[in-house]
């Protein structure tokens, strides 16, 4: 009996993904990344931003649902759905839940395999369905694709990449417009194409119009008029289905990124011509990240089949000349300002320029499949034009190679070799069993080069030092757990500007690009680093930790050893102020401080509160002016100091220390000046810094000790210099590093008063919100105000959205400092609520159940045979 033996093939859609999964894998376990090393994923924003969202993600699903809607880890607190929009809501992100904090980096790999691969998966299945190719060719097509340069380039940013591998399928079903006039499929599938990534869907929508327009001109289109009807109709059904996100999303859009303005604009932003260098494998590094060009890589094979769209005649010349337009349309966007606007919402991008590339890719590849035949032979005039642009484009990237940090000679050797092997392949007459093998290796080569020589071009941080980091951080949250009142926690050092969210609880930091307008001009006038999309609470004072509610304090204790990612290595803040404050526990690497002046939520305070103006860099004085106002005080904690002496070395020590400029005398010499003074009480003293004073030009010392302070500020910030020091002679230095000059401004030296901080604080307290029900956007209780303590002060940022209820009846609620919500009311015990929901949503969640029950009705035939088969 002869023994049957099963023949086991993969098809083609399965090698679609797994090749460009294998190619990845591969290289991610050559740099010996988590999981395969001690290396990891975690670069740029992905180790400074994304990763802290995803663990906010698993905290959102696992334990608070609420901060869907808003988180108080969210800076001082803030809307959450604007952040799900473009950060979150990808379904790969489920995984996250499988792994702990510190293992997030080996799952992120994963995932951004996961999502490349599916490309070539999507790719593959709309060249099979449209029948464009048929066998392994599809393979071919849809690995170029995946693999193409936008997908290396911005692996980093995997949550774009899921409206990338959305596209072919959204493409296809609207073929079926075409085809066979259903159009239901495509509203959906547009519906998730926007959910998943507003943003780049927005994108994919602008290409989504020029695809059908151009589509309607095809010749044999018949019914025009009702095919533009269905397109029309699905296409508002397909958004508004999205309307539940998107409405909410823009309009938290309004209150920040929106506001910031870029200038219109008819210039060409870059050459044109160095388009070409971008057909060379390895062509991006971290200079072209921040404002590089398009990445729109394919292999040699692309560019080669894409010759037969021009030369087949089977193609009419109406299909040539839309496609033309249309390509040229998406080329002119990369390079020539109001379509670089129009394609990134009228606003140029903050590094990764030019995020649309990945349409340029598809439709070549799209439109190389549409024409080329494997039985494709080149005549003689086009193998020797081929030639000549194949070459042309590598003595190109010769000759500007000296002027550009993203290519070198072998990267460009590597390109002409590769695609002469390519060329070389079709000259061949007939196809044999090893022609296709052969041309998918050179294929993936040359796929695989790109990945290698790009990614080699970046740095990574290491496993072991972002889990120094998250253990730190850990362990010391693990005692301040236990405590279930609200609070606040301030750090001297962190990881990264989203901390809080990793570890799950309220910060005072936070970095996102969703970020209304007024947080950053809060920190700002309150002296703290900030940014269009940050802000970081590393410069507070005594003053600031009380009235913000920062009840507990994190600091390096200086016993860690040196290693990367331990707590002495991320400082960003000098505080020796929390000596004030009680050490309630201690972990191997850090101290945790409690702060017993730190204010609740909300408190009844003086309706003086009302009249605090934010002064324009200022902040100690603003500070000093609001704790004025809701104590009722007359006078204030806060006191301008003077220096006692100035002392240059190598420079003209000035008599009048704020407002001068420092010069360097002798050019090849250290430059530096000492500011002295001597405390005549044991309070806090500060000292406060501008913006025009760059920290990158200069070290800061007091008393011979460097200050670590956070690494940039566009506004006046306060610097901590001495606590408990009464009579101790103190020296603040400022040491000129390269600059030859030093423009000293807003330096002056403060003092807050200690004691009656405290004992305002203790005053303030005992009319303290006392909460009986709290969530991430809902928070009740009873509180008692006084005459002289009408007004219940919060520190819940004042944005749209909150709803306040005294006893029962929603109330109007005013602003303090610009940005906190206060309610003014009658003296008595008071039940209040607050309870947030973003603005427009459940607007958004009508319009969406409105079309999806029109999508229903008008569909459902269809909809009830395709559940039926």
């Amino acid at each position: 009996m002869k023994s049957k033996i099963k023949k086991y093939t993969i098809s083609p859609l399965a090698l679609s993904f797994w090749i460009p999964f294998l190619v990845l894998i591969g290289y991610f376990a050559y740099r010996k990344m988590a999981p395969f090393g001690s290396n990891s994923i975690l670069t740029v924003d992905l180790g400074q931003q994304y990763i802290d969202q995803f663990a906010a993600f698993k905290y959102t699903i696992l334990q608070h649902p609420s901060s869907f809607f808003y988180s108080f880890s969210n800076a001082l607190g803030g809307d959450m759905l604007g952040e799900w929009a473009y950060y979150l809501m990808s379904p790969f992100n489920f995984i996250f839940l499988f792994v702990s904090n510190a293992n997030l980096p080996a799952a992120i790999l994963l995932v951004i395999c996961l999502k490349i691969s599916a490309a070539g998966l999507s790719m593959g299945y709309l060249l099979k369905k449209l029948h464009l190719q048929h066998g392994y060719y599809i393979t071919l097509f849809a690995i170029n694709f995946a693999l193409s340069g936008w997908f290396v380039a911005n692996n980093l940013n995997l949550l774009w990449l899921d409206t990338a591998v959305m596209l072919p399928l959204v493409i296809y079903q609207l073929e079926q417009i075409f085809y066979r006039q259903t159009w239901w499929r495509y509203s959906i599938l547009l519906a998730i194409t926007i959910i998943t990534n507003y943003y780049i869907g927005f994108m994919v929508a602008i290409f989504i119009v020029l695809y059908f327009l151009w589509r309607l001109t095809w010749p044999n289109v018949k019914h025009r008029l009702t095919i533009l009807w269905h397109f029309a109709l699905g296409s508002i059904i397909g958004g508004a289905l999205s309307a539940w996100l998107i409405l909410p999303t823009y309009f938290q859009l309004t209150l920040g990124k929106s506001q910031y303005n870029s200038e219109f604009s008819f210039k060409f932003d870059n050459n044109p011509l160095h388009l070409f260098l971008k057909l060379i494998p390895g062509s991006f590094d971290f200079d072209q990240m921040q404002s590089g060009q398009a990445n729109f890589y394919v292999s040699a094979f692309i560019l080669i089949t894409l010759v037969t769209f021009i030369t087949t005649r089977v193609i009419h010349w109406r299909v040539k000349v839309g496609a033309f337009a249309i390509l040229s349309f998406l080329i002119l966007a990369t390079t020539w300002a109001p379509l670089t606007l129009l394609f990134h919402g009228f606003q140029y991008p903050v590094w990764y320029p030019y995020r649309f590339s990945f349409l340029i890719s598809f439709f070549v590849i799209y439109l190389a499949a549409m024409s080329w035949q494997p039985t494709w032979r080149p005549q003689k005039i086009t193998l020797v034009l081929l030639f000549v642009s194949l070459v042309g484009v590598a003595v190109y990237a010769f000759i500007n190679n000296q002027k550009t940090s993203y290519t070198d000679s072998n990267s460009i050797a590597i390109f002409i070799g590769l695609a002469l092997l390519t060329l070389a392949q079709f000259t061949f007459k007939s196809h044999d069993r090893i022609w296709l093998p052969i041309l998918s290796l050179i294929t993936i080569v040359s796929l695989g080069a790109n990945v290698a020589l790009t990614l080699n071009h970046f740095s990574y941080l290491t496993n072991t030092e972002y889990q120094n980091a998250i253990h730190a951080l850990t362990d010391a949250n693990q005692k301040i757990k236990k405590d279930r009142s609200w609070y606040r926690v301030a750090q001297t050092f962190q990881r990264t500007r989203g901390d809080s969210m990793m570890l799950n609880y309220y910060g005072g930091a936070h970095f996102s690009s969703a970020l209304p307008k007024a947080t950053p001009t809060f920190f700002g006038n309150f002296g703290q680093p900030d940014g269009d999309n940050y802000v970081v609470y590393s410069n507070g004072s005594v003053l600031s930790d009380a009235f913000l509610g920062m009840k507990y304090f994190i600091t390096a204790n200086g016993k860690d050893n040196g290693d990367a990612g331990q707590p002495s290595q991320h400082l960003i803040g000098f505080r020796p102020d929390t000596k004030k404050y009680n050490l309630k526990a201690t972990t191997k690497t850090t101290n945790v401080y409690q702060n017993k002046n730190a204010l609740p939520i909300a408190f009844a305070a003086s309706s003086g509160a009302l009249n605090t103006k934010m002064l324009f860099n200022n902040p100690l004085q603003n500070q000093g002016n609001l704790w004025q106002g809701i104590t009722g005080s007359t006078t204030s904690t806060v006191h301008v100091d003077n220096f006692q002496k100035s002392i240059g070395h190598n420079i003209t020590a000035p008599s009048m220390i704020t407002g001068s400029i420092i010069t360097r005398q002798n050019a090849a010499k250290p430059a530096s000046l000492d500011l002295q003074f001597t405390p005549t009480n044991n309070d806090s003293y500060y000292l406060t810094i501008g913006s025009g004073l760059d920290i990158k030009n200069f070290d800061l010392l007091i008393n011979g000790k460097v200050i670590t302070q956070f690494n940039t500020y566009r506004h006046t910030v306060v610097v901590n210099l001495a606590t408990n020091a009464k009579d101790k002679l103190q020296t603040i230095t400022f040491r000129l590093k390269d600059t030859q000059t030093l423009a000293l401004t807003n330096v002056t030296l403060y003092h807050i008063d200690n004691e009656r901080i405290a004992n305002d604080s203790t005053n303030l307290k005992q009319n303290g919100l006392k909460i009986s029900k709290r969530s991430q956007r809902r928070i009740e209780g009873t509180i008692k105000t006084t005459t002289k303590k009408p007004l219940v002060m919060t520190t819940i940022p004042s944005i749209p959205g909150w709803q306040v209820k005294v006893d029962g009846k929603t109330v109007k609620t005013t602003k303090v400092a610009n940005y906190f919500i206060a309610v003014k009311t009658k003296p008595g015990l008071h039940k209040i609520s607050f309870v947030y929901t973003p603005p427009l949503f459940y607007y958004g969640v009508i319009i969406s159940l409105l079309a999806l029950l029109l999508l229903l009705i008008i569909n459902r035939k269809s909809i009830a045979k395709k559940i039926h088969t």
